[in-house]
């Protein structure tokens, strides 16, 4: 069993892959391998989707990136 590692892509422009034939639709977010994201970013075509934010755990204080000192 392979443990394939994938990375979550912003798609950046409309394009269909002809090898798999997927398509990809621009400002979607999708989950792929890391091989294939690294060939579509050498292409122009994805980019690294930024984590979205989660709202604290109800009882745990917002996270606002200070340190205690």
């Amino acid at each position: 069993m392979s443990d394939t590692k994938t990375k979550r892509a912003k798609i950046v422009r409309d394009f269909n892959d002809a090898g798999s034939e997927t398509q990809f639709t621009a400002g979607s977010t999708v989950e792929m391998s890391e091989g294939a994201f690294a060939n579509y970013q050498a292409c122009g075509l994805v980019e690294l989707a930024a984590d979205e934010p989660t709202a604290p755990v109800e009882g745990e204080p917002a996270k606002s990136g200070r340190t205690r000192s």
